[in-house]
């Protein structure tokens, strides 16, 4: 378990229109989850302002990292490395198999566990440098935030629980401690 250096916010994007003729690295916000968005920036407790704010190079990410942009007044830096753990699109079973992904279970055509963890601890930590110890804000997606927090944070972080319990959108902090906790007392925006 490593100490950060600056806060960090961890931001799941807001959600997406669902179009199964899409692939989901390509899913948009419409004005609803712009405006979840939004609201979501309004939320985040960042002190006197943002070291570095970092995105997927997902639209859904994108576009949910410009309204923290905008509220925050700084620019947002798309990462690649904070994508979505790489998988197939499977329609109506996808959420099961996400579960048992989750809990360890390995896919044709799905990411390695390790190599999610690897690709987006690295964009985390360059973030963490960028930011010379101010705040750092971090858009990525549900399953490689899971399997990000579960590598950061040990044995004793849940993946799976984790991701079930996420809104669209949503945040988490991250204190000096390793401890992890939602930035305001609040419900879920969806």
């Amino acid at each position: 378990m490593t100490m950060v250096s600056a806060p960090i916010s961890y931001v799941r994007h807001a959600m997406a229109v669902v179009d199964e003729s899409v692939h989901p690295t390509d899913w948009r916000l419409d004005d609803d989850g712009r405006a979840a968005a939004a609201a979501l920036a309004d939320t985040l407790e960042i002190g006197d302002g943002i070291g570095a704010l970092v995105s997927s190079t997902e639209p859904k990410a994108l576009e949910t990292a410009a309204a923290i942009a905008t509220r925050w007044r700084v620019e947002v830096r798309p990462d690649p490395r904070l994508r979505e753990a790489r998988r197939p699109w499977i329609g109506p079973g996808y959420r099961a198999m996400a579960h048992r992904y989750l809990r360890g279970e390995s896919y044709d055509g799905w990411e390695a566990h390790p190599e999610v963890a690897a690709r987006t601890a690295g964009a985390v930590d360059d973030a963490v440098t960028e930011a010379h110890g101010r705040p750092v804000v971090v858009v990525t997606h549900g399953l490689a935030l899971s399997l990000h927090l579960s590598h950061r944070l040990g044995d004793g972080f849940d993946p799976d629980a984790f991701w079930s319990c996420l809104a669209f959108p949503d945040a988490w902090a991250l204190s000096e401690s390793d401890l992890l906790h939602r930035p305001l007392p609040r419900a879920p925006l969806r």
